[in-house]
């Protein structure tokens, strides 16, 4: 070969073996799109349609009534179920080994009645006008902590006269009979769950759509204000929620879809390998397949299917650990680390924790859920931001070991601290909603002062390591500042938190260097190949 066929032959190989080593690359590291919130949201949308937050009055008597000449340019929800009582009908207590359970009083949590929604695309909505939409409708309490609390929360099931399932695109959400009305007075900034939803709907493709609301109790001839809400989607398996293939008896692949909670003897719980060798917290609940289609077959098929997914997170044999990927979906695990550290949700991981598998893909994380008690927001708790808390969670414990999994949270954190998840970009979005509450806010504080701020019932003092701590802000814009003020000292130490998980990690994979293998063989071949066919190049 002369050479100029030697120095084409060298290009040639050169060429290659970048196309190769690109490709795995890509493999390894796939590309990220510039990350953007898809769905429409409510405070975007309203204020560029004219919505004005300073309608309405600011304040509210001290019983909570309102005339009819309420408005607001946010929903109204108003609740109509007469003198009835919404019965309590669960609380907390402990078992044998002193961990948080949920017991039932056996009663029916529901009581019947009338919801009616008044949405006018002006955004000026008046107690005076006509409903935009009214249905029959079962309300209950719902929630854990929060049934605790004076503001409670609801559940609501919509039908038809004659008993039927109703329907319906509440506030311009999917149609559905079941919703969820959230109003936890645990977040006095309003805001953490509805940014975290819209936020973690960037991630976790089945998050579920929100709206905010101020919902009124109707009794008789008076109007009772019970504040701002967010009428939610429930986290259920369908077509516009958690879409998910259809389990027909007899097949053999099963679709499902889990919530890891509190032990409930009211919900179907699995026994596997990490609950039955108390490895992890609580339970994981089956929601789909739903009671009246779930047979011994699919019900054994997802046992052993977490079953053999815990034994080989909780196994101290590397080359039994390493294979986590096959089962578990990469992207959705680092994405749920990431994305609850960061909005410093450490509930997450173990209530209200929900995953699914999808026909033959692996299981995933998501949809994200109850964001009210993160963000420094715990009462009872301040929050050292220099520390990583998510890989104490159930599962995330074990991932945190895997060099695998804890170079993805370094790199996915990368690509996102400058856009998304980043403190500048954070808060900005708290401007935005806390300015689109504008009035409602204030209506809120005023209702429950009681409550909130200086000397209202939340107002307390506690240690902590030595240091005494007073959590409360005497107005609304203030706490609004204390969330801004969780996104910018969290930053600072994300990175550097989340670098040092590489300590405990080990070396769980050697795909990278088997890869390198592949090239360098196939590099050599293409060698030969071209070495042998020289003639061509003279």
């Amino acid at each position: 070969m002369n050479l100029k066929g030697k120095i084409i032959a060298l290009l040639l190989v050169i060429v290659i073996g970048t196309i190769l080593l690109s490709v795995v690359e890509e493999k390894l590291n796939p590309t990220v799109n510039e990350l953007t919130v898809d769905r429409k949201q409510q405070h975007i949308q309203a204020m560029e349609s004219g919505a004005n937050p300073s309608i309405g009055t600011t304040t509210i008597a001290e019983d909570g009534t309102v005339g009819k000449n309420f408005v607001s340019h946010l929903p109204l929800v108003v609740i109509d179920i007469g003198n009835q009582k919404i019965p309590v009908t669960k609380r907390f207590a402990l078992n044998e080994y002193g961990d948080e359970i949920i017991e039932h009083t056996g009663a029916d949590p529901y009581v019947e009645g009338y919801i009616h929604l008044i949405d006018n695309p002006d955004y000026i909505n008046s107690l005076t006008d006509t409903a935009t939409m009214t249905s029959n409708m079962k309300i209950k309490y719902r929630g854990n902590t929060s049934l605790t609390l004076e503001k409670k929360q609801y559940g609501i099931k919509l039908y038809n006269e004659d008993g039927t399932n109703r329907r319906e695109s509440v506030l311009g959400m999917t149609a559905n009979n079941d919703w969820v009305l959230n109003g936890s007075m645990i977040d006095s900034t309003l805001i953490r769950n509805y940014m975290s939803y819209n936020l973690g709907s960037v991630f976790f493709p089945y998050t579920t759509e929100v709206r905010y609301c101020e919902v009124i109790l109707k009794r008789g001839d008076i109007y009772k204000y019970q504040g701002v809400y967010l009428m939610m989607e429930k986290v259920e398996e369908g077509n516009e929620r958690v879409d998910l293939k259809d389990y027909q008896k007899g097949d053999d692949f099963v679709s499902y879809l889990l919530c890891r909670d509190r032990q409930d003897s009211t919900e179907l719980q699995l026994s596997t390998y990490g609950s039955k060798n108390r490895l992890s917290y609580g339970a994981l609940s089956v929601l789909y397949p739903t009671t009246d289609i779930l047979d011994s077959y699919a019900l054994d098929y997802i046992t052993k299917d977490i079953d053999n997914i815990e034994k080989i997170l909780y196994s101290d044999d590397v080359q039994i650990f390493s294979t986590w990927t096959e089962y578990l979906d990469t992207q959705s695990f680092i994405d749920y680390f990431v994305f609850n550290e960061m909005m410093g949700n450490f509930d997450a991981g173990e209530n209200s924790t929900y995953m699914y598998r999808n026909q033959s893909g692996k299981l995933c994380m998501g949809p994200v859920w109850d964001y009210d008690g993160a963000m420094d927001n715990y009462s009872a708790m301040l929050y050292n931001p220099q520390q990583i808390v998510f890989d104490e969670q159930p599962w995330f414990d074990r991932l945190c070991l895997s060099e695998v999994y804890v170079n993805g949270l370094i790199k996915r954190y990368g690509e996102l601290r400058g856009s998304i998840l980043s403190a500048e970009y954070l808060n900005a979005y708290v401007d935005e909603v806390s300015r689109f509450l504008g009035n409602a806010a204030l209506r809120e504080w005023s209702r429950w002062e009681h409550v909130y701020g200086v000397n209202g019932s939340f107002d307390s003092e506690y240690d902590q390591d030595g240091y005494s701590v007073d959590r409360t802000r005497e107005h609304y814009n203030e706490e609004v500042q204390r969330l801004k003020d969780y996104f910018s000292m969290k930053e600072i130490f994300m990175e550097d938190g989340l670098e040092e998980l590489q300590d405990d990690a080990k070396k769980t994979s050697n795909f990278y260097g088997q890869y390198l293998v592949i090239i360098l063989i196939l590099v050599l071949v293409c060698s030969a190949v071209l070495i042998s066919r020289r003639k061509y190049f003279k």
